[in-house]
């Protein structure tokens, strides 16, 4: 008897994408939904549902979010996610609920050699923590730390939430522009979908033209395409910004196992992402220069990593329950 699939998901501030995962953890049936188009994430589901001839017992969400209370309140989204009344309203035997990086760094070691793109060369230090971090709708981290007994740990963050620390007068004006609104300016503000936004109008706001995009695509695209040149200066700012920040992480954090770079907008400027000030932002860390040269950097390029994760840890949940 074919063992019955699980359902996974992984709900972010834009999407909500859904899968099923065999016993091997293998994804399919994937489908996205804009968040914007539903009222809750219930409706999501259920559309989800709608289209699929199987109603799995047993699930895992990963939310965009921190995943503390009964009740997750998503950081980019007017959504919420009552834990007991999914599991109710759609009958799952087993649900979990995590941390949208924590199941993208479960889905790390499940990926193949080409899955991933090369940022920067580095050795990796098998006993130290691997960082897991990138920019979507908003900025998200988690550390994949080894265990001496053999295995690993998983330890989500927000380190998306760390002050902005503005290296230069350029990136002062940036911080300046966006304290308008928001008094305290952290990460988020900046390096995000939301935050290619604030740079590019306060690059519009300096130079004294009108600004022309009011979301982070479309600031992208035109940058892509080569319309726009202060997208394309937006861009190059932003890149550079998330390479001293995921600098800093390292620092802060003892990342010498390497990071792993995920979230949705990077795979999209992949090749611009690569001629960009990244590495250079990344190691450009005074004294712990020789520090930050040996850490190796990686792009996953797989669009259902978190999707995998998340049938990673449920499986690990069910066979803990089970000892």
């Amino acid at each position: 008897m074919t063992a019955e699939p699980h359902l996974v998901a992984d709900i972010g501030g834009t999407n909500a994408r859904f899968a099923l995962a065999d016993a091997r953890g293998r994804i399919s049936e994937m489908r996205s939904y804009r968040s914007k188009e539903f009222a809750s994430l219930e409706g999501a589901a259920d559309a989800y549902f709608s289209s699929m001839n199987v109603r799995p017992r047993k699930a895992c969400f990963a939310a965009a979010g921190p995943v503390t209370d009964p009740v997750i309140e998503f950081t980019n989204s007017p959504w919420v996610l009552d834990v007991a009344a999914m599991r109710a309203r759609f009958g799952f035997a087993e649900f979990l609920v995590v941390n949208d990086f924590k199941a993208l760094a479960a889905g790390v070691s499940e990926l193949a050699p080409s899955d991933f793109a090369e940022v920067k060369a580095g050795t990796a230090e098998s006993s130290a923590p691997m960082l897991v971090i990138g920019p979507g709708t908003g900025f998200g981290q988690a550390l994949i730390a080894p265990m001496k007994t053999g295995g690993r740990t998983i330890i989500p963050t927000e380190g998306g939430h760390v002050g902005f620390a503005p290296r230069d007068e350029d990136e002062m004006a940036i911080l300046r522009f966006i304290a308008r609104d928001h008094p305290r300016v952290s990460l988020e503000r900046v390096v995000s979908g939301g935050g290619i936004v604030n740079i590019y109008r306060s690059l519009c706001a300096r130079g004294g033209l009108q600004a022309q995009f009011d979301e982070g695509k479309k600031v992208t695209d035109a940058a892509l395409a080569g319309s726009d040149a202060t997208a394309q200066e937006a861009i190059a700012i932003f890149c550079a910004l998330l390479g001293a920040a995921a600098g800093d992480a390292v620092l802060a954090t003892g990342a010498r196992g390497g990071v792993v770079l995920g979230g949705g907008i990077l795979p999209k400027i992949k090749e611009t992402f690569l001629k960009s000030r990244f590495v250079e932002r990344f190691c450009d860390k005074g004294r712990m220069r020789d520090y930050m040269e040996a850490v190796p950097v990686r792009l996953i390029l797989h669009d259902g990593a978190a999707l995998i994760g998340a049938s990673v840890l449920l499986r690990e949940q069910i066979g803990a329950l089970r000892k």
